[in-house]
């Protein structure tokens, strides 16, 4: 699936309905695994900002079980 267009927004409801978590959830499992408290309100606006940290994707990624791959396109 190529996502490169898509905003923070839109990666995170792929994510979570990929996998059957809520944004609520996942920052609950993002405290208790990484020891990291953010703020229900705090990441809800950096997703609405779309500044969402590449290292904050990454975590969410891992501890879902998701990998992030980057393919360079045929095209070029």
């Amino acid at each position: 699936m190529n996502i490169t267009n898509w905003n923070n927004d839109e990666i995170l409801r792929l994510i979570c309905a990929k996998g059957r978590i809520s944004q609520k959830i996942l920052l609950k499992k993002f405290a208790k695994e990484l020891k990291e408290v953010i703020p229900q309100s705090t990441f809800a606006n950096k997703i609405r900002r779309n500044s969402l940290k590449i290292s904050e994707l990454q975590k969410i990624c891992e501890m879902l079980g998701y990998s992030i791959i980057i393919k360079k396109n045929d095209d070029f």
